[in-house]
């Protein structure tokens, strides 16, 4: 992406639907796990300008002093809450393909696209850790390309159901009967995953329209992004967009943004971190997740957030994001900040006037400038 870049960078904020956010602490802001608080976090992102707004999936949280996400949201029916809420932004759900059967799915997406008149979008993860799903007998101990092929097999019974009138289905893992499916979507909704591994990249290539990913640091998100151009470019998918994740927390100066690490980093819950590293240590396929792997080396590294986190003034951190999502292509960034109001605003005021001074064009800085004149 160069500074005269026609394109505008979207703009998302992954909502902290269990409590306490994405900070592991007890001396982070405690935000709360409640529809009222994200939907008042998804209203202040539509005024900004934001494209969309996300939510995860979870079902158990980590427990500790914090209880870490032991109070969780769940994510379809909270984006239904929320685009009866809103007009613009986009709501964008997460499902586990071990826990919703595609059949389920299918007619729930097509509601959520009545409701949303065309915003929803899909999130889907084929895997997440053996106790989160093992606790209501829904985990399948599958291999890490089995999980895949399950996932590819999932979302073909999912696509047939919103475009055809009947789908009969023998597969591996589900099978279908004259099955009927109705109420369509009128287009069908856009579809992200997450995968990062080899295998992953590949599967969203071709099976999705948009991939989610993180970076252990600077370099290593250029060079994941430029990764995932490379392999979408010999998939025959110039259009394929990808989206970075960024923890960002700001200060007024450099200094008082480090000083809020050192405050959350104080009081991290070790215990909530240990219980996520036995979770995430205990899949079979941990070598082959590197989500997995991001979750454990939080954990060992005893840090209340992930070390990528983008910490500093607006200025600061506009620098850093401009030159990521230029060196990376990136086509949209998905934000995690550890107040999502305060936070939130400053990053969406603040920190885009710096990208569009770096020449990074974004929809929300052109809804703001649209919205004043």
């Amino acid at each position: 992406m160069s500074s005269n870049d026609p394109r505008n960078v979207e703009f998302g904020v992954f909502l902290p639907v269990g409590n306490g956010g994405w900070i592991t602490s007890t001396t982070s802001p405690q935000l709360p796990a409640t529809y009222d608080y994200n939907k008042e976090v998804t209203l202040l992102a539509e005024q900004l300008g934001f494209d969309f707004a996300l939510a995860m999936a979870k079902w158990r949280g980590y427990g500790g002093p914090s209880r870490h996400w032991d109070i969780t949201l769940e994510s379809l029916t909270t984006m239904a809450g929320l685009a009866e809420a809103t007009s613009r932004i986009g709501v964008w759900g997460t499902v586990h393909t071990m826990v919703f059967h595609p059949a389920v799915v299918a007619k729930m997406t097509a509601v959520l696209d009545q409701i949303s008149q065309g915003r929803f979008a899909l999130n889907i993860v084929s895997g997440s850790n053996p106790t989160d799903q093992g606790q209501m007998g829904l985990w399948m101990d599958l291999d890490h390309a089995e999980r895949y092929e399950l996932a590819a097999e999932w979302l073909t019974v999912l696509k047939r159901l919103w475009t055809e009138d009947r789908v009969d289905h023998q597969g591996k893992h589900y099978q279908l009967t004259d099955c009927m499916s109705n109420p369509k979507p009128v287009t069908p909704p856009p579809i992200i995953c997450a995968g990062a591994s080899d295998r992953g990249f590949l599967f969203t290539m071709e099976h999705c329209t948009a991939s989610f990913m993180l970076g252990s640091d600077h370099d290593d998100f250029i060079k994941t992004g430029l990764r995932a151009k490379e392999l979408a470019a010999r998939q025959g998918k110039p259009d394929f967009k990808t989206y970075g994740l960024f923890t960002i927390v700001p200060g007024a100066t450099d200094a008082e943004a480090r000083e809020r690490v050192a405050l959350y980093d104080a009081g991290v819950d070790t215990v909530a971190l240990d219980n996520q590293t036995r979770e995430y240590s205990g899949d079979k396929s941990f070598k082959q997740n590197t989500m997995a792997q991001r979750f454990v080396s939080q954990g060992e590294q005893r840090n209340s957030m992930t070390r990528a986190a983008l910490v500093g003034s607006p200025e600061t951190i506009g620098n850093t994001l401009a030159s990521i999502i230029k060196g990376a292509r990136l086509d949209g960034v998905t934000v995690i900040v550890p107040d999502f109001i305060d936070d939130l605003r400053t990053v969406g005021t603040e920190v885009l006037e710096v990208l569009e001074q770096q020449g990074v064009n974004t929809n929300a800085r052109a809804y703001q400038k649209s919205v004043k004149s």
